[in-house]
């Protein structure tokens, strides 16, 4: 009888010891699903606001203060603009697109062009650094090359503002691809009301470039109205469309609009469903809203975190065009590459022609564009390289921002990125 109460309750060990290791491996194996190496971005040991200074700008704010005061209390708002501004939140992807990471020392080591304002002659790790950046990140073949957060966190939500406006001709190019906008008509054939404006006869081609040749529209009445198609037939014409490149909010607005009534829902709506959840979205976003219920898609924008306007930016690569059905088209690729000849102008920076198409604010001749933000934002595509480079910055008290633009296009031009 004991030997079978001890053979029972070696047993009943036996089992536990069992069921113990069982246990322990299970929570192994949980932990190698939730534990993930560390990523390989430059975070330069950054630590947020204090207590002090959060507390201290909505005071300036709530005493009627203005947040375009450039420095920290500018780099509060644009990393906080849920806390200041009405808004409306576009859900991320189910299926986040994951980034691979492959730093590479050759990209992190380049010089920077010798005549920059700031910062000439240093690596790019120590330019992100000593100038009025927040982030940036580089994407080579559809691998993170580059990345690094000198003043946010990679998980912060950041002010796009006007890079915004290529989501809105990229939501117009999606429609066309769709056969329901036909980019040659006239403004006036999808709005009535227009008839009689300046814009009547303006083929949205010329809106698309930034030159529909209306005179400035005043913001604060769009904003308010709650019919504001019929602020916008107040416009009227300045020199004839496709002539000149005007820089134009209103341009933008109206292309909003346009998007809003060819598919029959709000442009954020629209945005979440066509582009956002369809690019692999890491995060939700936030999208300014104003008075009236429409969307600030022309100038404050989207906030977004910076991995994520990059999976935007891969869109446009062939990394991002994989599949059988990609967001971006061959049709909007060669769209874009097919610029109004008129629209030529010299780079800031350099001698280089460069043109305005689709919103884009510089398109290049070997087929590169760029689409920059006040403060020191921008998103710099290089298909022909699989190249991405995405940063944020705010520029300082003096008003100094970041040359990232300039840096990116001798980047994109230095053969690291040339493909074999």
């Amino acid at each position: 009888m004991n030997e079978f109460i001890n053979m029972k309750n070696k047993t009943g060990l036996l089992l536990f010891i069992f069921l113990f290791l069982a246990c322990e491996n299970e929570l192994e194996k949980d932990s190698d699903t939730l534990i993930t190496s560390s990523p390989k971005y430059e975070t330069y040991n950054y630590s947020g606001f204090t207590k002090e200074e959060i507390y201290g700008f909505h005071k300036r704010i709530y005493e009627g203060g203005s947040w375009t005061e450039y420095g920290d209390l500018e780099r509060y708002f644009y990393l906080n603009f849920s806390e200041i501004m009405n808004h409306s939140r576009i859900l991320r992807s189910d299926k986040p697109k994951i980034l691979e990471e492959m730093p590479r020392d050759d990209v992190k080591n380049f010089i920077t062009p010798a005549d920059l304002k700031k910062g000439g002659g240093l690596t790019l790790n120590d330019y992100v650094q000593q100038v009025e950046v927040n982030g940036i990140i580089i994407i080579h073949k559809g691998k993170i090359v580059f990345e690094g957060y000198p003043r946010m966190f990679p998980t912060d939500l950041h002010f796009n503002m006007i890079i915004t406006q290529v989501f809105v001709s990229t939501s117009i190019a999606i429609l066309e691809d769709k056969g329901l906008i036909d980019t040659s008509n006239p403004i006036d054939y999808y709005f009535k009301t227009l008839k009689g404006s300046g814009w009547e006869g303006v083929p949205v081609i010329d809106i698309l470039s930034m030159s529909s040749g209306i005179d400035h529209v005043p913001l604060e009445t769009y904003e308010k109205s709650f019919d504001p198609i019929i602020d916008l037939a107040t416009a009227t014409s300045s020199i004839p469309s496709g002539t000149e490149y005007q820089w134009s909010n209103a341009d933008a607005m109206l292309l909003t609009l346009l998007v809003e009534k060819v598919s029959g829902i709000t442009f954020r709506e629209f945005l979440g469903q066509e582009i956002w959840r369809k690019i692999g979205s890491e995060y939700s976003a936030i999208l300014g809203i104003n008075t009236n219920g429409t969307s600030t898609s022309y100038a404050d924008g989207l906030s977004t975190t910076l991995r994520d306007l990059a999976r935007f930016g891969l869109a446009f690569t062939p990394s991002g065009r994989k599949n059988n059905h990609p967001i971006i088209s061959d049709a909007h690729l060669s769209k874009i590459r097919n610029v109004n000849k008129n629209l030529k102008s010299k780079s800031r920076h350099s001698e280089e022609e460069i043109y305005k198409s689709y919103q884009w604010g510089a398109v290049y001749e070997d087929g590169d564009f760029y689409k920059g933000a006040h403060g020191g934002q921008g998103l710099y595509i290089s298909p022909s390289k699989d190249l991405v480079i995405a940063f944020f910055g705010t520029s300082n008290t003096d008003r100094q921002r970041n040359q990232l633009d300039v840096i990116s296009r001798k980047l994109s031009k230095s053969g690291l990125f040339d493909l074999e």
